[in-house]
C-alpha cells in the first residue's frame, strides 16, 4: 500500500512540475503536494480524499491534467479505504 501511495504522490508532483511556469497556483500546488506527503507519512489521513476532491474542482478548468492526477490520487486513496 505504501508503494502505491508513493506512486500517486510522484504522479502528483510530476503533474505540478508540468503545470505552466509562472502559474499563479504553482505555490499552492506545491503546498498541496507537501501537505499530502506529510499527512500520508504521519498517517493523518482523515478527510484527505475530500480535500483532494475539492482541489480537483478548483483546478479542473485551469489545469485539467493536474486535476486529473489529483482525481486519480483521490480515487486510489478511496479504493484503499482512506
Amino acid at each position: 500500500m505504501q508503494e502505491q501511495l508513493q506512486e500517486l504522490l510522484d504522479d502528483l508532483k510530476q503533474a505540478i512540475e508540468a503545470a505552466e511556469d509562472g502559474s499563479d497556483n504553482r505555490a499552492e500546488l506545491a503546498r498541496l503536494a507537501g501537505e499530502l506527503e506529510r499527512r500520508l507519512s504521519d498517517r493523518d489521513d482523515e478527510g484527505i480524499v475530500d480535500d483532494l476532491r475539492g482541489e480537483v474542482t478548483r483546478f479542473e478548468a485551469s489545469h485539467p491534467t493536474l486535476a486529473n492526477a489529483i482525481g486519480r490520487a483521490a480515487d486510489a486513496l478511496s479504493a484503499i479505504g482512506l
